[in-house]
């Protein structure tokens, strides 16, 4: 396993091995709602060069045949669903659930534009519990690179299963540093992929478009690849281990997370 500060990784939750550090905080338990939507990366390009129809919206993007609906034969797309999700979660207790991603992978092709990037909104509002308190809202927005592969059987460069076409790749791109001041005091809050996320070889981050040592998933092609978010709220910031390339092939699917570093504020005297 690869040990790395909270800095170096952006911050990226992970739903592998998760170490707090040592101080300890009195429990709190909040409320809590998240939305995320999708959006267009400004001065981006979207979707690769090509025919068939494309569609964004805050809860859906879609790309391949025509015409424009739900992802189906000749047609892919991720959505976002279980949104808003809401709840109750305790300071450094267990995580709890947000927003489920779903990639329909379809065979789409060649000539068909496809998904490049794009940008999450993820959106948290806490309170304390059980009162009717005003939301206190943080946003955290983080880029995804996309890969559509060929839609053949043959040599993939991430691991795909025999006789199958080629997984797509998802990276998570930059750095994504965020916290919440609830109180007069700053915790750390972070979304994460069940499962997790992992270091991408070299070879399948330079096919999204990545620099080497990216961090992200891919999803097999013909199948409704579907990732749960979880969230956590702590006291403390987070240090995580991210698995080596070597060990992608174990952890199955997972999906961009976001956290945000912070530290409790010690009251003066």
């Amino acid at each position: 396993m690869r040990h790395a500060s909270i800095g170096a990784l952006g911050a990226i939750g992970l739903a592998l091995a998760i170490a707090s550090g040592t101080a300890a905080a009195a429990p709190i338990n909040w409320d809590y709602t998240v939305t995320s939507s999708f959006s267009v990366l400004p001065g981006s390009t979207t979707f690769s060069s090509g025919s068939g129809c494309q569609s964004v919206s805050g809860s859906a993007i879609t790309w391949g045949a025509c015409p424009t609906g739900p992802a189906g034969p000749g047609r892919s797309g991720i959505g976002i669903s279980n949104n808003p999700q809401t709840g109750t979660l305790a300071t450094n207790g267990a995580a709890e659930s947000a927003n489920t991603y779903t990639h329909s992978n379809n065979v789409v092709s060649g000539a068909y534009a496809t998904l490049r990037s794009a940008t999450i909104n993820a959106t948290l509002g806490l309170r304390a519990a059980g009162t009717t308190d005003p939301y206190i809202y943080e946003t955290a927005t983080y880029k995804i690179l996309f890969a559509e592969t060929p839609n053949t059987a043959g040599t993939c460069a991430a691991a795909s299963p025999v006789g199958n076409p080629c997984n797509d790749i998802w990276v998570l791109d930059g750095s994504l540093n965020k916290s919440i001041t609830l109180g007069g005091d700053e915790y750390f809050f972070s979304f994460f992929a069940s499962p997790a996320l992992a270091t991408l070889p070299d070879t399948v981050c330079a096919a999204a478009g990545a620099a080497n040592g990216c961090i992200g998933f891919t999803t097999v092609e013909g199948q409704e690849n579907e990732v749960n978010f979880l969230l956590k709220v702590t006291s403390t910031p987070l240090v995580v281990e991210v698995p080596e390339p070597a060990s992608v092939a174990l952890l199955g699917l997972g999906l961009v997370g976001l956290a945000g570093v912070s530290r409790r504020r010690q009251n003066k005297a």
